[in-house]
């Protein structure tokens, strides 16, 4: 009796000292231990939302079976770890619906409909997760801010999900506290490359920060990128999805592939794989899934009709700047022109009346008996033109005061009018088209009046000097950029004799 009841004192001890080795280092709170992402739309891929949304009254509804394993592991004060959730099998209902043009409204329900695992029962304070139960329900909405159907270089819209409080606690299926409210603001973007759709999204899934041992489970950053074939058969697709933890240093990520097969009157079939490459807390060792879709695409009405937006080449018979060329053969199509021009405006460069694509002497004014090009000079009078534009008198806008370099050019033009004082000296102010035409006439004859001004203070004789003001009738450059307009704000130089 004696040996027995030492032995059951040696065991009773042994119990206890495996006990105490089996605590966790901070207690467990149930939480959502779902990371799998999935598009309800699937308008570019089934994992990633892309800024493409379903036409108006397009409608998508899917199933889709997923299996995965190694989705939350714990380790006790012994060293040892434990699969508490080894693996789950679930079920994802989604539906996706456009009421109207460029809106898009979403659900998931994942269910969970088996789970287990190992070793809960030999932690102190673990539960074994029930087998089954109900996942986080989303409610969503997605609105398109731009279109590559309308010219936009890349798609983009803007979301936001709602997890509502549905889910079971007790088989890891939503978060203890908010009531299980979860919130996710998400911004997509996509774009067209040959065969391929190339998407992204960034976004947060905002909940209650729960405690897991030896981490903390709430907020994160999430991320997506994916690369799709695009086509009506088979199509692929790579995506990773990638959380980054706002509690704890933790970073999650999952690489996945999907399959997509068209299989008539709107049905789909689909699956994916995944490998995940952290431990962290609901990301799977690997994953499995096979779903079914239903989509409906109405007929796109005519987008060239009603007034709805489109490019120019989308509808090519339309004439949209009522130029009276057709898109098609309009070289400007969003541009009044000329019909002889291929519907682009006709400008005048040099403001003498005679339209560029008829002018011949496109940088000097001229008239319209000699095709745009001047008048020939009078034998008894001769100009020669002398330019600055290698040796330009800089103005500030709006001024006509001579600055920096402006003093010694004209000192060197007030030499040259001493060594020849047979000729006289016709000086010429320009501007851009900035601002109001007078003013500008009367700047450029400000500007004409400050340098005759400065060649008189130099001993030029007044009676050789005329000044005149052009504004901004005669430019030599394109006044669409600023090097253009800062080339037009000159002044030029006109010998007589």
């Amino acid at each position: 009796m004696r040996e027995l009841a030492w032995t059951c004192v040696l065991a009773a001890a042994l119990v206890a000292t495996r006990a105490a080795g089996q605590t966790l280092s901070s207690p467990l709170v149930a939480f959502d231990a779902e990371r799998l992402q999935l598009s309800a739309a699937a308008t570019d891929s089934l994992l990633v939302d892309s800024g493409r949304l379903l036409s108006e009254g397009s409608y998508r509804l899917s199933l889709l079976a997923n299996y995965e394993r190694g989705i939350l592991v714990l380790e006790g004060s012994d060293g040892e770890s434990r699969s508490i959730l080894h693996y789950r099998t679930s079920a994802w209902l989604m539906g996706a619906w456009s009421p109207v043009e460029r809106l898009e409204l979403s659900i998931r329900l994942p269910v969970i409909l088996s789970q287990g695992g190992h070793g809960a029962e030999t932690l102190e304070g673990v539960a074994e997760p029930a087998s089954s139960g109900l996942g986080t329900p989303e409610v969503g909405g997605r609105y398109s801010l731009l279109r590559r159907e309308e010219g936009a270089p890349v798609s983009l819209a803007v979301g936001f999900g709602v997890g509502l409080p549905g889910g079971r606690a007790s088989a890891f299926g939503r978060q203890e506290h908010w009531a299980g409210f979860q919130l996710s603001p998400r911004v997509s973007l996509g774009r067209e490359v040959g065969r391929f759709a190339l998407g992204a999204s960034v976004g947060a899934r905002v909940r209650a920060t729960e405690a897991e041992p030896g981490r903390d489970v709430g907020t994160e950053l999430e991320q997506g990128l994916v690369v799709a074939t695009r086509g009506d058969g088979l199509r692929g697709e790579l995506a990773l999805q990638v959380a980054e933890s706002l509690v704890h240093p933790d970073v999650a990520v999952e690489l996945l592939g999907g399959v997509r097969l068209p299989i008539g009157h709107g049905f789909e079939l689909n699956a994916l794989a995944g490998h995940g490459f952290t431990d962290i807390p609901g990301t799977p060792s690997w994953r499995a899934g096979v779903g079914i879709a239903w989509a409906h695409h109405p007929p796109l009405g005519d987008v060239c009709q009603g007034g709805r937006k489109h490019t120019p080449a989308q509808c090519p018979g339309n004439d949209e700047d009522g130029d009276s060329v057709p898109n098609k053969e309009d070289r400007c199509p969003l541009e009044a022109g000329a019909p002889d021009n291929r519907g682009c405006p006709d400008r005048d460069s040099d403001g003498d009346g005679v339209v560029d694509r008829l002018d011949r002497c496109l940088k000097e004014p001229g008239v319209q008996g000699r095709q745009g090009c001047p008048e020939p000079v009078s034998p008894s009078v001769r100009e020669e033109r002398l330019s600055l534009a290698d040796r330009k008198i800089i103005f500030q806008v709006g001024l006509a005061e001579i600055q920096g370099d402006g003093a010694r050019i004209l000192d060197e033009v007030a030499e040259l009018l001493k060594s020849r004082p047979d000729v006289s000296l016709r000086i010429e102010g320009h501007t851009d088209n900035t601002g109001p035409e007078q003013l500008n006439r009367s700047l450029s004859q400000e500007r004409a009046d400050a340098v005759r001004a400065y060649l008189i203070q130099r001993g030029i004789a007044g009676s050789r000097l005329e000044a005149r003001g052009y504004g901004p009738s005669r430019p030599i450059a394109s006044n669409d950029t600023q090097e253009g307009q800062s080339e037009n704000r000159r002044v030029e130089f006109i010998l007589t004799k």
